[in-house]
């Protein structure tokens, strides 16, 4: 039983935000599961300030804004890896202790850039639209030769023995099992785009039956997509006709729906393929379907918490996704910045599994870091995500992301503290008309530096503002 005027425990606690945070709707109409704000914040166990980051260089590799970065595994039976990274006209190798070892520096400067590993011929092949394709085989860097060989729009694809490539004319194929051999504008090897403009992106995307797997390419415009499949590419793909066998094919499946952001296209094992859209959101088709939907409608703001509606419009090219722990990152250039430096995650255990409940958990914005490019690194014993700065006022550094027990950020050469701010919805008691008077509010927290405050606000907008939480230990 309540004492007099006071309501009952189960009424005046709040849940935790396991549905995640709700920018689209107002705080009267949030879900007690959702969050008005979760800024720095994830549910991790419970509601938590998210993990730190730390640089793997102590000195700057210059002025500059990171194009790409890639963690190639090699060396069959010998494994072996190497880190590789692209900024201004440079390609190298970073060590584990940030040794910069220069492959080259003839590179189109300013480029994004895009790594391929290539098992069948144990390469990493390097495309930025601006340069003939190149390769990284562990020792030697060079430029790919021979026939046909292409300037690279996005990162070229593997599909079962063959590499594909976009180009101005299309999607182009190599012959089977080489690099050095490629179809041109042909009237059969070349697949072309059913709507108006280029083609943007790629990325591997395998159907899974029952008891079947059909490799495949999804194959992006601007607001279009495509899947590409077959058993046989042709034998001789700079030949005028197709050979015997020959059965590939492309299909549209959905002529209003494309990406401008190639970095954005992921696969979580098991769940499913993901991108950014040229109209904001993310879209999201489940393993196994060509038919997907868009679940990023819960961090497009209508309110003073700028969302997804923020991004820069002109570095769509620099949105990222990376899948890391659970949890799908994505990476933003908001306002005006040419980087992303906000970022939204996705809480991939919501996702997963055969739920008809299934429902998009988003935790952001994440703010603090300028990170342009990030990658995973999970082989040989790795199990790390890392990222490149993004702003050249700080120099350009190498950092691992979500670090555990670590809770500030490596900007440029300094260590900044995470603030965490997290707004619930807001709390009638059931009583939306009566008013309350708030004699004291009970937290349950841990705090590992610095002073946690706390702020009051109603919907007739008074408001308290950083009041100091006191400790009862």
């Amino acid at each position: 039983m309540a004492l007099r005027n006071q309501f009952d425990d189960i009424q005046s606690t709040y849940p935790q935000p396991t549905d995640g945070v709700n920018l689209r709707t107002t705080p009267r109409d949030l879900r007690p599961t959702e969050a008005l704000l979760m800024q720095n914040c994830e549910v991790y166990g419970t509601r938590r300030i998210r993990r730190g980051s730390q640089r793997l260089n102590t000195t700057s590799y210059g002025s500059y804004m990171g194009l790409g970065g890639h963690k190639f595994y090699y060396g069959g039976p010998n494994p072996n890896s190497k880190r590789l990274i692209a900024y201004n006209t440079t390609i190298s190798t970073i060590s584990d202790i940030g040794v910069e070892s220069q492959l080259t520096t003839g590179m189109t400067p300013g480029q994004p850039t895009y790594f391929t590993t290539w098992p069948i011929t144990e390469k990493a092949y390097i495309s930025n639209g601006s340069n003939v394709l190149s390769y990284y085989d562990g020792t030697t860097f060079g430029t790919v030769t021979g026939t046909n060989v292409p300037i690279v729009r996005g990162a070229v694809v593997p599909i079962i023995d063959r590499l594909l490539g976009i180009t101005a004319d299309g999607i182009e194929r190599s012959g089977p099992r080489l690099d050095s051999v490629w179809s041109a504008n042909s009237d059969w090897a070349t697949f072309r785009p059913q709507r108006p403009g280029l083609f943007t992106a790629m990325h591997p995307y395998a159907l899974r039956g029952q008891d079947t797997l059909t490799e495949g390419v999804i194959a992006l415009q601007e607001r279009a997509y495509y899947h590409i499949s077959g058993q046989d590419f042709g034998a001789t793909v700079d030949a005028v006709t197709a050979s015997p066998g020959e059965d590939t094919r492309m299909k549209l499946i959905d002529p209003t729906v494309g990406t401008n952001s190639p970095d954005s296209l992921l696969t979580v094992p098991g769940v499913g393929i993901f991108w950014f859209t040229t109209d904001l959101n993310v879209f999201f088709i489940p393993d196994g379907q060509l038919v997907g939907s868009y679940i990023g409608t819960n961090i497009q703001s209508t309110g003073s918490t700028p969302g997804l509606e923020s991004c820069n419009t002109t570095a769509l090219r620099n949105v990222w996704m990376t899948y890391f722990d659970h949890i799908l990152m994505l990476g933003i250039p908001s306002g005006t910045n040419p980087y992303a430096s906000t970022q939204w995650w996705l809480d991939m255990r919501v996702l997963r599994g055969d739920s008809r409940n299934r429902k998009p958990v988003w935790y952001g914005p994440m703010i603090g870091q300028t990170v342009s490019r990030a990658w995973v690194e999970n082989q040989n014993g790795d199990n790390a995500v890392y990222g490149l700065e993004g702003n050249a006022n700080n120099g350009l550094f190498v950092y691992q992301l979500r670090v555990p027990s670590r809770f500030t950020d490596a900007i440029g050469i300094n260590d900044i503290p995470i603030s965490l701010i997290y707004q619930s919805y807001f709390k009638d008691f059931g009583m939306p008309s009566r008013e309350k008077y708030m004699q004291s509010v009970h937290f349950d927290m841990n705090t590992f530096s610095g002073t946690a405050t706390v702020d009051l606000v109603d919907l007739n907008q008074d408001i308290i503002t950083g009041v100091p939480i006191e400790v009862v230990s």
